[in-house]
């Protein structure tokens, strides 16, 4: 799991930055997913590898 925080951090800072970088606030993005680290934590508890992209 310590691995999966740490991606989780560095996926959350990426993502932040790429949205600053288009003009999106860090507020609006969690005024409408709550919050950003716990939803990518998620995603990556229950990737199931089986799923195809």
């Amino acid at each position: 799991m310590g691995a999966d925080v740490i991606l989780v951090a560095e996926l959350t800072q990426k993502l932040f930055a790429d949205a600053k970088a288009i003009g999106i606030s860090n507020t609006g993005i969690e005024e409408d997913t709550g919050s950003v680290y716990e939803v990518i934590l998620e995603a990556i508890v229950h990737l199931d590898p089986g799923i195809a992209d």
